[in-house]
């Protein structure tokens, strides 16, 4: 978007974006009102030129009529009057030309009949454009009839000029309706190509929610089947207490994957929907870590993983979301779990400089592709790196993390190289921090 755009995208109501027809008609009329002022300033300049005083005074009125409708746009007023204004003030001015140059006397009407459908037919459609053609020609038909009855009107132009006037009244008409028409088109073109990139974006959400929808049903269907199956086989009278309560434990660890999934699913939902309320509150970082830490730790030794906390010596303090930003180090930590095979370290990292403070989780485990970087946070999407053995990867976790990091008004990545495991990071900026302090 060039400087003039922005200009003009200043005076479009915010109401106007919702819509792109409307964006694009909104944007066509403030372009017309500009060039119409200046095309009406030439006339003015004209009209002194030939001694049409007058003309010119009632050109200088019209132009600052003219610069005026697009702050009302801005203001809200409708569009709908401000176009009929916008055309009555053309009809106007052509009324007082006709009187002026002595009733119709020469070819100059016909650009003026052409400009007012023309620019009706492009701002408002097929309706406007015929109402402003019939309003047109009974202004022609009107002063026709004056002329058919005998009666004149004293010409105020020096007729002398009047091959110049008239060259350059329809140059600079039929001008104003080559730009109106070339903008018009333009916004089309932009428009159109802006539905093809939506469409696109909508297949292709389509398309990841339909490959997410067949992952939900294999990844629910298999601990349900393994629930079910350990069920009926911890029913049978012949099974021993010590297997049955093996067989127990399985279905605790099916339902607590189908537990997982659901939770996701919801949050997703939740944070979509523009329901998820942050609730801030003086916490310790450090202690936040540290607490989730213990509690994580009795999963990563069944892992055969050491979750170690790199943590300041200093405490640091700041208002935050304790919740959800447990929920971002259980992501983390439990992304780092289920790709790092055991006898690995995953360490929990706090530090601070002048710029940020960033909480990160570094695993040893497989590593990423760099170009699969920019896949990571996407909703649905899952990397090529295998996880552990038993371990499923639905690609909700890290978008519900970017999604509370957005909402935090933090950043959050990823660095990583093939083979040489995974840091992913949140980081909150001193200035971010300094307002929720």
């Amino acid at each position: 978007m060039n400087r003039f755009d922005k200009y003009i995208m200043w005076f479009v109501p915010s109401s106007a974006y919702a819509n792109q027809e409307s964006l694009r008609l909104n944007k066509l009329f403030v372009n017309s009102c500009f060039l119409t002022a200046l095309f009406a300033l030439g006339y003015c300049a004209m009209s002194v030129y030939m001694a049409g005083y007058f003309f010119a005074f009632a050109m200088v009125i019209s132009v600052g009529l003219f610069l005026i409708l697009p702050f009302a746009l801005r203001q809200g007023v409708s569009i709908d009057v401000l176009s009929n204004i916008f055309l009555g003030t053309i009809a106007v001015v052509y009324v007082l030309l006709v009187y002026w140059d002595g009733g119709i006397r020469r070819a100059n009407v016909a650009p003026w009949i052409v400009l007012l459908p023309a620019i009706g037919m492009m701002i408002r459609g097929v309706r406007t454009a015929g109402i402003w053609l019939i309003i047109g020609l009974l202004i022609v038909a009107v002063f026709a009839s004056f002329n058919f009855r005998g009666e004149t009107f004293d010409i105020k132009f020096d007729t002398a000029k009047d091959p110049l006037f008239h060259l350059l009244s329809m140059s600079g008409l039929l001008c104003i309706i080559s730009f109106i028409i070339f903008i018009s088109e333009r916004g089309k073109r932009e428009a159109q190509k802006k539905l093809e990139a939506q469409n696109d974006a909508l297949e292709k959400l389509n398309a990841e929610k339909n490959s997410f929808l067949s992952i939900v049903a294999h990844d629910l269907k298999n601990p349900l089947a393994s629930v079910r199956a350990f069920a009926e086989i911890s029913a049978n009278d012949k099974t021993t207490p010590e297997k049955r309560k093996t067989y127990l434990q399985y279905i605790a660890v099916s339902a607590d994957r189908m537990f997982e999934l659901i939770k996701n699913l919801l949050d997703v939902n939740m944070i979509e929907s523009g329901k998820m309320g942050l609730k801030y509150a003086d916490i310790c970082i450090n202690d936040l870590i540290t607490a989730y830490i213990v509690q994580a730790t009795p999963v990563a030794l069944g892992k055969q993983i050491n979750l170690v906390a790199q943590l300041p010596d200093n405490k640091i303090y700041f208002k935050t979301d304790k919740a959800r930003l447990e929920q971002i180090l259980e992501n983390f930590i439990s992304n780092a779990m289920k790709y790092s095979p055991g006898g690995t370290s995953v360490y929990v990292q706090l530090s601070e400089d002048a710029g940020y403070l960033e909480i990160a989780v570094k695993d040893e485990g497989p590593g990423i592709d760099k170009h699969e970087l920019d896949k990571l946070f996407k909703q649905y999407s899952v990397v090529s790196s295998v996880p552990r053995e038993g371990e499923h990867a639905m690609g909700l976790g890290l978008a519900i993390v970017k999604k509370i990091a957005d909402a935090f008004g933090a950043l959050v990545g990823c660095q990583s190289e093939k083979g040489k495991g995974c840091k992913f990071y949140i980081r909150f900026p001193k200035a971010e921090r300094s307002n929720l302090t």
